[in-house]
Formats: C-alpha cells, sequence, structure tokens
C-alpha cells in the first residue's frame, strides 16, 4: 500500500473506528440476543473486529503526524507507542475472532459458555487474548497521541482518556467511550502527512 493510500486509509479509520465501536456498544446494550448466539451477536462482533482493525489504522496514522513534527526523541516514543498500539490490535482482533467463532459454533448460551471454557483454559489464552494484551492498544494510542503536539492533540488525549475510562467501568458505557473517541480523533484527520514511512520493522 503506498503512502498516500495508507493515509487515505487513517483518515476514513478516525471516523470509521469509533463509529464501529458505537455500532458494537449499541447492539450489545439494545439488541434483544446480543449476549447469546444469533443474528446480533454476530453482527456486533462483526462492528467491533472491523472497528479494531481500524485502530490499527489510526495507529499508523498518528505515528506518521508524530514521525513528520517531530525530532529523534519523539520519533522513537512514537515508534514504541505504535508497535504497543499494534500488539494490542492484534490481541483485541483475535479475541473478536474467537468471539465470532464461538458465536457461530454454540447452539445456545451454555453451549457458548462451554466453547469459551475450552478455549480460554488453553494456557496463555487469557492474559494474551483478553486481559493483558488489549491492553497495549490504549497504552499504545496514549503515548501515540502524546507525542502530538497543538491544542487538538491535548484534547484529542483528554477525551481519548476518558473514552477509556467509561469502557472500563461498564461494557454499557461502550456507546460513550466511542463517541468520546469519534471527538478526540474526527479533528486530527486533516493533520495526516501523506508521506511520512511507517517504521520498516515495526517489531
Amino acid at each position: 500500500m503506498t503512502s498516500n493510500a495508507s493515509a487515505r486509509l487513517a483518515g476514513i479509520s478516525f471516523a470509521a473506528a469509533p463509529v464501529l465501536l458505537i455500532a458494537y456498544g449499541s447492539v450489545r446494550l439494545l439488541a434483544e440476543g446480543s449476549k447469546e448466539p444469533g443474528a446480533a451477536w454476530t453482527v456486533g462482533h462483526l462492528a467491533f473486529l472491523f472497528g479494531v482493525l481500524f485502530f490499527g489504522a489510526i495507529c499508523a496514522g498518528v505515528y506518521r503526524m508524530a514521525a513528520a513534527g517531530g525530532g529523534p526523541v519523539r520519533r522513537r516514543l512514537a515508534r514504541a507507542g505504535f508497535v504497543a498500539g499494534l500488539v494490542g490490535v492484534a490481541a483485541a482482533a483475535a479475541q473478536a475472532l474467537i468471539d465470532l467463532y464461538v458465536g457461530l459454533r454454540a447452539a445456545d448460551k451454555p453451549a457458548m459458555r462451554e466453547l469459551f471454557g475450552q478455549v480460554q483454559d488453553v494456557p496463555g489464552v487469557m492474559p494474551a487474548v483478553y486481559t493483558v494484551g488489549p491492553l497495549f492498544l490504549y497504552l499504545g494510542m496514549i503515548i501515540l497521541l502524546a507525542t502530538l503536539k497543538g491544542r487538538d492533540a491535548v484534547r484529542a488525549q483528554a477525551l481519548f482518556v476518558l473514552g477509556t475510562a467509561a469502557n472500563a467501568v461498564s461494557l454499557d458505557l461502550l456507546p460513550l467511550g466511542g463517541l468520546c473517541y469519534l471527538l478526540a480523533f474526527v479533528p486530527l484527520r486533516r493533520r495526516t502527512p501523506p508521506t511520512a514511512t511507517l517504521p520498516a520493522r515495526p517489531a
């Protein structure tokens, strides 16, 4: 993918990721049958999966902003945030895929609980995919936003932290968290530089 295409994808992602998170949270909160196998579970978790993937593009976009406008220390910090963010994206995407698989395989809620138990009993799955791994997405985004300059960057970081706190308090607050992310990210779209390159070896 060219730098210009990556920048355009990042620009779309600044809106798409939080909107999809709002959609997932709304389905989970309002749709009948959203917590058991069925259409609502599948639709909600597809929104979650694609939202997470768009967050990966946001990490790339914010990294480009920091790399284009900062010195060596700022670029190294942005690189660390970028890598952490991608680790979190991978973990959260794996969680979404597991949830989709379980929802499609299970016939009812007890069967879903049994399948989840089988998957989560595998050593390392719980910390890597559920309890620790996804936190790197939030950590990476906070680091990345901290490397940006300007009033809109400060506001974006404050709104991102507020949205993350809302999500941590209760999953029922996911729509509120997504709205905070939307307000944080959309003003940054115009700042995405098309020519800055990503780290050659992010891992």
